[in-house]
């Protein structure tokens, strides 16, 4: 698949691939997206116990481990709200949903933009720009054509258009509204200025379109099909597997390596997801 908005050309500067680590935000004060930065508004930021035996959900103990790695306890919260926020909204029935949010898991997990608060994933926003990538705050809007990585999914937002996603609210989310949705994500993203939380909610363009992407389940359902399935699943482009950064190291090595790295996935989400 040929990349939208001609991503293809700034995979070098881009978290799905790149040699250095664009994932890691390199201003942790820049913006709700950062870092630490405004995890203190949102309650269901606290993470889950480490701990592998820990009872989670209906399903009994859950085991924690990925491609034989541990998830770290804000890896664990980032999975938590996969299961109760976006297996339960997708189509299917409940084994096509599982498969699904796992790909999707996959591909943020190894994009190593989780270890982070809660709050400052919801809010994620990873822009490129000539002097590299850096995170931007919650209203700010990332260069024309530039690699711009947002939200739980760590998914691109350029190719994505405000009427292709609020084309998704009433499946995923029936009975609501774009507007509600984008307060609410705000809310979670630690946005806690009225001003703030109103030029979100009342955005337009691109800046509407990240804030949408930002709300789990549009994520998701945006970034599975087109760029998860059909890029690194019926194909293996360069920019899914490698060993750029710690995150990629433990779960997409190898294609082999982030097959089990979704089975594992899976396994957890069938644990924790209604």
């Amino acid at each position: 698949m040929t990349h939208r908005l001609g991503l293809v050309l700034l995979l070098v500067a881009c978290a799905c691939g790149a040699s250095a680590d664009p994932a890691r935000p390199s201003d942790p004060d820049a913006g709700s997206g950062a870092k630490g930065g405004g995890g203190g508004g949102d309650a269901s930021a606290a993470a889950p116990d480490p701990d592998a035996s820990t009872p989670e959900g209906d399903g009994g103990p859950v085991d924690w481990s990925v491609n034989g790695h541990l998830l770290s306890a804000q890896e664990q919260a980032a999975v938590s709200v996969i299961a109760k926020d976006v297996v339960p909204r997708l189509e299917g029935d409940r084994d096509a949903r599982l498969t699904f949010a796992a790909q999707g898991a996959w591909w943020a997990l190894k994009e190593g933009t989780w270890e982070q608060p809660l709050a400052a994933v919801y809010g994620y926003s990873n822009c490129n720009s000539s002097s590299g990538d850096h995170t931007i705050g919650p209203t700010a809007v990332c260069g024309t054509g530039r690699a711009w990585q947002v939200g739980l999914a760590a998914v691109q937002v350029p190719g994505h258009s405000v009427a292709e996603l609020e084309a998704l609210v009433p499946s995923l989310f029936p009975g609501s509204t774009s507007a509600a949705l984008l307060a609410d994500v705000a809310a979670k993203a630690g946005v806690t200025t009225q001003a703030t939380a109103d030029t979100i909610t009342n955005s337009t363009g691109t800046l509407r379109a990240s804030w949408l992407l930002r709300v789990p389940a549009i994520g998701f359902a945006s970034l599975v099909p087109e760029e998860v399935i059909a890029e690194c699943i019926d194909d293996a482009k360069s920019w899914c597997f490698g060993t750029g950064w710690d995150e990629t190291k433990k779960f997409a090595p190898t294609k082999a390596a982030s097959t089990v790295s979704m089975t594992d996935l899976r396994r957890i989400l069938a644990m924790l997801a209604p």
